[in-house]
């Protein structure tokens, strides 16, 4: 079954030849046909950088931060996705989502043999017996304990522990650090990481993020009223005819919203152009917003003329435990 441009949303590969490509609605797209020629922008990061066929975003991993952007002051660099489980030390996680990483483990028998290895870490070691095992992209990892930040006493209390678990003369886990769990909330319907469901054979796999909505810090609006609203925004984009999602971390207390689905070719980092049907989606939405407003961003710092509209950014869509 495909919609109007021909977007597969069978589980096919990039191999097969079908497009995965879908944003506009066949309204808007009608619409948007009619202009005839399309102008092709290069890349910008939020501080009016041209990217290169380098630049993270494009290669799949978390986007660059930007800087600069009024008037979320600090907060202003944690606005796009990121996709990476690495956060601020100072943000609390409201669901206990840091843990101490033990160890991965790779091959094409990864989940038994990390439940294998798992159970023998317990049994061996006795303070270690609630140790768990979760999905980590291509393998499997083993965990231990949850924590609200790395910051907790509990969190250093248990590394410190690990790290001492000497046999033979030689530490067990020299390597054990503390991270973010993988993301294992429940999906909503209009949940981005549906995407992954729909595609588990397609990477990297993006949309463009449009719009965020984020506490920062501050106690001006809840993480409660962040997610409401991310959500209200969505179904008003998709009741505009957009292919519209969202994203909610609890540990950043950012919800961002994003539209389409593209493969690869969203982007040819060789020529700097974006596919045609990305372009269109930009021109669309040709300004991020956050919290309900258009953001201006600075290509020089400080100086306040050099202002311009903050783009609409592809995003990695987030992997799925």
């Amino acid at each position: 079954m495909t919609d109007w441009n021909s977007v597969s949303r069978n589980c096919v590969g990039l191999d097969s030849g079908t497009s995965i490509f879908h944003g506009l609605g066949p309204l808007r797209a009608h619409r948007l046909l009619q202009v005839g020629v399309l102008t092709f922008f290069s890349f910008l990061s939020g501080c009016g950088e041209e990217a290169t066929k380098d630049d993270a975003a494009l290669r799949g991993d978390a986007p660059r931060r930007i800087s600069g952007v009024q008037p979320l002051d600090d907060g202003a660099d944690e606005v796009f996705l990121a996709t990476t489980n690495t956060a601020p030390e100072s943000v609390q996680a409201s669901d206990g989502r840091w843990s101490l990483l033990l160890m991965t483990v790779g091959g094409d028998n990864h989940p038994i043999q990390a439940i294998a290895t798992r159970n023998q870490i317990a049994s061996r070691y006795s303070t270690l017996r609630t140790a768990f095992v979760r999905p980590q992209g291509k393998g499997s990892a083993i965990w231990f304990g949850r924590f609200s930040s790395p910051s907790d006493p509990a969190a250093a209390a248990a590394r410190e522990m690990v790290r001492g678990l000497v046999e033979e003369g030689r530490r067990v886990f020299p390597q054990a650090f503390l991270s973010v769990l993988p993301d294992d909330s429940p999906i909503g319907e209009r949940d981005l990481r549906n995407l992954r469901l729909m595609y588990p054979g397609v990477n990297p796999l993006y949309s463009l993020q449009v719009a965020c909505w984020g506490t920062f810090g501050t106690d001006e609006i809840s993480y409660e009223e962040v997610t409401r609203r991310a959500e209200a925004y969505t179904a008003e984009l998709r009741n505009a005819g957009h292919d519209a999602w969202y994203y909610h971390d609890p540990l950043t207390e950012l919800s961002v919203i994003t539209i389409g689905v593209f493969d690869k070719r969203a982007y040819d980092g060789r020529s700097t152009l974006f596919s045609p049907e990305v372009e269109m989606l930009m021109q669309a939405f040709p300004i991020h917003r956050i919290n309900g407003e258009e953001v201006m961003v600075e290509i020089t710092a400080g100086d306040p003329s050099t202002r311009i509209p903050q783009g609409c950014r592809l995003v990695a869509v987030p992997e799925l435990p």
